[in-house]
C-alpha cells in the first residue's frame, strides 16, 4: 500500500483561493454554526489520492476543491466508485 502525506500549506492555499464555502451545495459552517465553525471545510482531490501513482504536483487552484463534510462524504461513498464533481452537482440539483 502506498501512503500519500496531505500538505498542510496546500491546503490553506485552496481555501485561499476556493474560500470555505462547499462548492457543491453552498454550505458554510460557520453562516450556519456561528464563529466557532467559522473556517471548517474538507478540501476535496479532484484525482483521488488513491489514485495516485506516486508524488505528484498538486495546484490547489485545479485539483483541489472545498467540500462540507455531506458532500465529501457522498463522493467518498463507494470504494469503487469516487464520484466526479460533476456527478455530485448532479445529485444536489436533482
Amino acid at each position: 500500500m502506498t501512503v500519500f502525506e496531505r500538505d498542510p500549506k496546500l491546503r490553506r492555499q485552496a481555501v485561499a483561493i476556493h474560500g470555505t464555502r462547499c462548492m457543491a451545495c453552498n454550505f458554510d459552517f460557520g453562516e450556519f454554526y456561528g464563529e466557532y465553525a467559522k473556517g471548517l471545510i474538507h478540501i476535496h482531490h479532484v484525482q483521488p489520492v488513491a489514485k495516485l501513482s506516486g508524488p505528484t504536483i498538486i495546484n490547489p487552484e485545479t485539483d483541489l476543491i472545498p467540500l462540507c463534510a455531506n458532500c465529501h462524504s457522498v463522493v467518498h461513498r463507494r470504494k469503487d466508485k469516487t464520484l466526479s464533481i460533476d456527478e455530485l452537482l448532479e445529485l444536489v440539483k436533482s
